[in-house]
């Protein structure tokens, strides 16, 4: 099982500490007669606030017979807004965001799970909510059987090209790990940079990284990691994990991507300077302003490494924009309630039309609903038996931040050895295992034997 340690551990303090911010008042009306009004605060960034406003008033005018009324706000600080009120005990009822200790808030019960929620039929639909999201995405903060977070949308990790590119030099979708780099060199001989790389960030290496120790060791290599065994991570199939990442980034990352912002790496992507980059789904949306007429936006997954021992069709994916709804909230039932009503089929077809999100429901975002690029994406998802992810990154934000993404800087830059590299990696997280503030939830091991692996 790895080690577990008892969740109430961390203690108010520490979540005193981590939920200092800038103050915000309740922004609804404590006395608004017998109607319910549910406050619901939503990070405003990329995707906006608008459509979410929308299924508000939508919601809002199905259930006025209830008198109950959503009253949806967004900033693109509102996490650090609404801090202070989840210390004082007056936290909206309903938030969609990340940038919170989230352990920390379920260790210390500020956080109300939803397994009553989805054992209640999907909106639109009689079957079991709980039974229509993708296998792995209600898993990123679950403990102890009790969900305490629902996705709102599906990240998957994949690598992005132009396809009317692709189509005039002819070249074509590698399937290994050595038609890629073929494809690579290919891409360079006529005069294109490879791969743009958003250098700055180097986090931005990571997921593929991750995803090449599950193509190198497979699904028993993720396990060990996400277990935290000692040297997991200096494990030789994810010794081979990391050359792999430091040989592409080497040979084919664009000439001065190191020093580059995701902005500025993807311009480059989408003004044909580099014909791939590795990047989340967001990333169509994200450009969407910027990409020129008839550039093809498509992905595909991570290729099968040759003589590896993972499933090269599962892939590194995960819910994202997740809700929560706090302990002390004034309408708890109605705010999950409006959660079972946004993440629903009836509402998957709006979401993807209007803002380019996949649901994290299974069938639930139709392919007329969204762009040919997205529609890779969900190419990728029917061919796929499961997807996997790590947890470290998620749940020491010390490591991520101090070990990790210096660590891959010079990992990528080739200033470290992929030896080197994995051992800081695990002489980090044996550091903040030992932590005794540590949160560390129990995990359930992905079965290999399940996708034709074998441990």
């Amino acid at each position: 099982m790895g080690l577990i340690r008892t969740m109430v551990s961390a203690g108010a303090a520490c979540l005193a500490i981590a939920l200092c911010g800038c103050d915000a008042l309740r922004r609804i009306p404590s006395d608004a007669g017998d109607i319910k009004i549910v406050e619901a605060a939503v990070f405003e960034g990329g995707y906006g606030i608008e459509w979410h406003r929308k299924i508000a008033r939508n919601y809002s005018e199905e259930r006025a017979a209830d008198r109950v009324c959503v009253e949806l706000w967004g900033d693109p600080r509102v996490a650090e807004k609404i801090k202070p009120r989840l210390l004082r005990g007056d936290p909206p009822d309903l938030f969609l965001m990340l940038g919170l200790p989230v352990w920390m808030l379920i260790a210390d019960g500020k956080l109300r799970d939803f397994n009553a929620a989805l054992e209640k039929p999907a909106y639109g639909t009689a079957t079991r909510w709980r039974d229509l999201f993708i296998p792995g995405t209600l898993d990123m903060f679950a403990s102890d059987g009790k969900v305490y977070a629902l996705p709102s949308a599906f990240g998957a990790w994949a690598c992005w090209y132009d396809a009317r590119m692709f189509r005039r030099h002819g070249w074509t979708v590698p399937k290994t790990w050595s038609e890629f780099d073929a494809l690579c060199r290919a891409i360079r001989k006529a005069g294109v940079e490879p791969i743009a790389f958003q250098g700055k960030y180097p986090n931005y290496g990571w997921f593929t990284f991750v995803t090449l120790i599950q193509r190198c060791g497979g699904l028993a290599a993720i396990n060990r990691i996400n277990r935290f065994e000692p040297n997991a991570f200096s494990h030789p199939d994810v010794v081979r994990a990391a050359r792999l990442t430091q040989e592409m980034a080497r040979n084919h990352f664009q000439r001065g991507a190191m020093a580059m912002t995701h902005t500025e790496s993807q311009l480059q992507f989408v003004n044909g300077q580099a014909a791939m980059i590795w990047c989340g789904i967001w990333l169509e949306n994200e450009m969407k302003s910027s990409t020129p007429p008839g550039f093809e936006m498509r992905c595909f997954n991570v290729p099968a490494v040759e003589g590896g021992k993972g499933n090269p069709k599962l892939f590194n994916g995960m819910g994202a924009e997740w809700i929560f709804v706090p302990s002390d909230a004034r309408y708890p039932e109605e705010a999950q309630d409006f959660a079972r009503y946004l993440v629903s089929p009836i509402n998957a077809p709006d979401m993807g039309a209007s803002i380019g999100v996949i649901s994290p429901m299974r069938g639930a975002t139709p392919r007329s609903a969204v762009s040919p690029a997205l529609q890779s994406v969900l190419d990728m998802i029917d061919n796929a038996p499961g997807i996997f992810s790590v947890r470290a990154d998620a749940l020491f934000l010390e490591w991520t931040q101090e070990v990790m993404q210096p660590s891959l800087s010079a990992l990528l830059r080739g200033e470290s050895t992929p030896e080197t590299f994995c051992r800081r990696l695990d002489e980090g997280i044996a550091a903040a295992c030992a932590n005794p503030d540590a949160i560390i939830p129990p995990y359930v091991s992905y079965d290999p034997a399940q996708f034709g692996e074998t441990p």
